[in-house]
């Protein structure tokens, strides 16, 4: 008997990021849930007899997982086609569920990893006799890119994350496992964010399965869960990823809380069951019931259960002993909740068949839409479903009765090992509206095609929204702000309402930006900065909560005209400053340049009224400063800081987000994600007869004499695996670390007869100093053994 399930701490989905066959996206997939689309690819090539089976060809494949962006997440094109393509694609999807949930920019939280996945099938048939082949089995790189260890942790290094980074390995239970384990770091501290989920992966060159009578493969390559057809499962794919957070956090920091994780549990079958892999009831009933306990729910509450649902005899059977076990009873009428099984569609995907579950049950009470169960018609009767509360159905409809929807999600593992967790629908909290008149839209990317790739998507997220209200606008104009990454390619534009986005995020790009440190001036009239104070009081909330920390008070109504004008541009230059723009001079006329100068000390509120008092003169008959000049900020008469921030931001400037909307209750809201550039690295599939190669250095660089620096950067080129190798650029910035290092140290030691230090391109870090270091060897005559 399982110990009592504590209970509290509620998690919320704030994020998911998913492929799956058929769906490149999370929501191309809960589209093709809704439409009942069977993403299992089937040909007719290769039908026949393999061994004693029969060849089936259906198989569930992910698109692309040859492809990858390996310079976005900067790894060598040599260590992206040694890498296990699960940790590669899964690198991916983990970005782009931190797009989702609109933390991938600069975080102030402990961001812990919860993942696994399945075989690493490009290493057994593609990486490991390529090694041997080319006589380097044993390579610390190719371990490191392939072994199951790594996968959490090199998310965490290639993303930042410094809370646990835990990989979770329970077979088809893995990535519902990752997700109960994250939930409780979460609970217990560990982490303010967690990211959980799995990957499992077939190649490209999959076609099909052999099927054996008693095994858990479909003799059809057909899956249908609890049909009176089941006769398995399918072999499928998949990589997911959800990130969570304490729901009460999530609330506080306006989250898009997509629903509420309230109970999860893991246990496992122990030795009670008939064989290893064989599931048990009462290890299924049990974790159920653990989950339901923990998150303080009556099993009538619970209106729908995504099942592990295999389509197998005996799996089918155990599970719906278990669930019926639970739910039958407790008043339930025959009839009243919906059993699904995403497998009839996607095929077992495997390590993320859970997370495949979890995102389409926290679909379900988001949307409150029900997808059918693919190719669903009669029940097995053996089940005797009729019995029970449960139904199911082909068709999509919608969810019925009472609110919060309640869902479960079940996932087991060959081994014994269950995992099941409760989730519920999200109650909204209504974002607040601005003050501000027109809203900020930042984007950036590492390349002129992949930020113009995000304004397309951005224009078609506008386009497909229900509502063009200026709150959610500017809850778009935060995320984007505040939730992304930063990088050289800029674009900004002011807007104020969705018409206008879409136009301009449609318009040719623009060129030429001045990218020089800017100026700062003060120009106009005192009349004219005291109306601008008091416009910019009403609008905003920066310059009221600035006004409030240097003076206590948040009006400029009673002070002499000169003073108050003053006072705008004291505060106005110090928001600026607190948004963090630096000016190479700050310059202003006779009457405010105590103000100025007051600036260029810091900015010490302390001092301010000292500055103030001896801003002289009533200023009307002095010129004015020089406006419109390239790279200068004025706070004159038509300053507007939302037009300065985003031309500060599309020349490079650093602008404080988080300081621009701290004064606002914004909420974060689901964004398209980052558009990848991606490439193939994959490896040709040996042929089973190819002879081995003769010795390590076979296809290698060779000395050419007389020329050193060739040399040096052949072998830069090979072991980097890149096309081109300047000759003055470190190594690091190629890319290059220690394990590289010793590569091409070893690699010109061998091919020199030198005895040259082990990490060779850190002590001399470009080829020509590596080249120049070899030279002075040479010379020294310091030959190896």
């Amino acid at each position: 008997m399982m110990g009592a399930s504590p209970r509290g701490c509620p998690v919320a989905v704030i994020g998911m990021a998913g492929r799956f066959p058929g769906a490149d996206d999370v929501g191309q997939y809960w589209r093709n849930l809704l439409d009942g689309v069977v993403s299992v690819s089937r040909t007719d090539e290769g039908s026949g007899r393999v061994g004693d089976g029969r060849f089936v060809a259906a198989v569930g494949k992910v698109n692309g997982v040859d492809q990858f962006d390996a310079d976005h997440f900067r790894l060598t094109p040599a260590e992206a086609v040694i890498m296990d393509p699960q940790q590669r694609v899964l690198l991916e999807v983990a970005a782009e569920a931190l797009d989702d949930a609109g933390y991938s920019g600069e975080r102030d939280v402990v961001v812990g990893v919860f993942v696994g996945c399945g075989e690493n099938l490009y290493y057994r048939d593609f990486v490991a006799p390529d090694e041997a082949g080319g006589g380097r089995l044993g390579d610390v790189r190719v371990t490191l890119a392939n072994e199951k260890d790594f996968i959490a942790p090199r998310l965490a290094f290639k993303l930042g994350f410094t809370g646990p980074a835990i990989t979770v390995q329970t077979g088809c239970a893995t990535s519902l496992s990752a997700v109960a384990l994250a939930c409780s770091a979460l609970a217990a501290g560990d982490c303010d964010i967690a990211l959980a989920g799995g990957v499992s992966l077939l190649p490209p060159d999959a076609d099909g399965y052999t099927y054996r009578e008693g095994g858990i493969l479909s003799a059809d390559g057909c899956c249908r869960p609890f049909d009176v057809g089941a006769s398995g499962a399918v072999p499928g794919s998949g990589a997911g990823i959800v990130v969570l957070r304490r729901d009460d956090d999530a609330r506080v920091a306006g989250d898009n809380r997509r629903a509420v994780i309230h109970g999860w549990a893991v246990n496992n079958d122990g030795g009670s069951r008939a064989g290893f892999a064989a599931p048990n009831v009462d290890g299924q009933q049990a974790v159920i019931r653990a989950a339901l306990a923990r998150a303080g729910f009556r099993p009538h509450q619970v209106g729908y259960i995504e099942s592990h649902g295999t389509g197998t005899a005996i799996g089918d059977a155990v599970e719906f002993e278990a669930l019926r076990r639970v739910f039958t009873g407790d008043g339930r009428p025959p009839g009243s909740m919906t059993l699904g099984a995403a497998k009839a569609n996607i095929g077992h995907a495997d390590a993320a068949s859970g997370l495949a579950g979890l995102v389409k049950a926290a679909m379900a009470v988001e949307t409150g839409l029900l997808p059918g169960t693919a190719r669903f018609d009669t029940p097995n009767p053996d089940l005797d479903m009729a019995s029970t509360p449960f139904t199911m159905s082909a068709r999509t409809r919608d969810w019925s009765g009472e609110a919060p929807r309640i869902a479960g999600v079940s996932s087991f593992g060959l081994g014994g090992s269950n995992a099941h967790v409760v989730l519920g629908q999200a109650t909204g909290v209504p974002s607040e509206p601005s003050t501000r008149p027109r809203s900020v839209l930042v984007l950036s990317a590492r390349t002129g095609d992949e930020l113009r790739r995000m304004r397309e998507r951005l224009a078609d997220r506008f386009e497909s929204m229900t509502s063009d209200g200026p709150t959610e606008l500017v809850d778009i104009a935060f995320t984007l702000a505040v939730g992304r990454g930063r990088f050289v390619k800029r674009w900004a534009a002011v807007v104020s309402d969705t018409a206008e986005a879409i136009a301009k995020l449609r318009a040719a790009e623009e060129t030429g930006r001045y990218t020089a440190r800017p100026s700062l001036a003060v120009g106009g009239t005192p009349a004219e900065l005291a109306e601008l104070g008091k416009r910019l009081l009403a609008a905003e909330p920066m310059v009221r909560s600035g006004l409030v920390e240097i003076t206590g008070s948040s009006e400029l109504h009673g002070l002499p005209t000169g003073r108050a004008a003053a006072l705008t541009a004291a505060v106005v230059g110090r928001t600026l400053q607190r948004l963090g723009l630096t000016f190479s001079r700050v310059d202003a006329p006779v009457w405010v340049r105590p103000v100025a100068q007051w600036l260029v000390g810091g900015a010490d509120p302390a001092a301010l009224a000292q500055a103030l008092d001896a801003c002289a003169g009533d200023g009307e008959h002095e010129h004015a400063v020089a406006r419109h000049q390239p790279g200068q900020v004025v706070i004159g008469p038509s300053f507007d800081l939302a037009e300065v921030l985003g031309a500060a931001w599309q020349a490079g400037a650093a602008i404080n987000w988080a300081t621009y909307y701290a004064d606002e209750a914004r909420h974060r809201v689901s964004l398209p994600a980052y558009p990848f550039t991606r490439r193939r690295f994959w490896l040709d599939r040996p042929a089973r007869t190819a002879a081995l190669s003769d010795g390590p250095s076979s296809g290698s660089a060779r000395r050419n004499d007389g020329n050193i620096v060739g040399y040096v950067e052949q072998v830069w080129r090979e072991v980097l695996g890149v096309e081109n190798v300047p000759l003055d650029v470190n190594f690091s910035e190629l890319g290059g670390d220690s394990i590289y290092a010793v590569e091409v140290g070893a690699r010109l030691s061998e091919g020199l007869g030198l005895k040259l230090p082990v990490d060779l391109p850190f002590v001399a870090p470009t080829v020509v100093d590596s080249a120049a270091f070899i030279e002075n060897t040479l010379a020294k005559g310091t030959r190896g053994s």
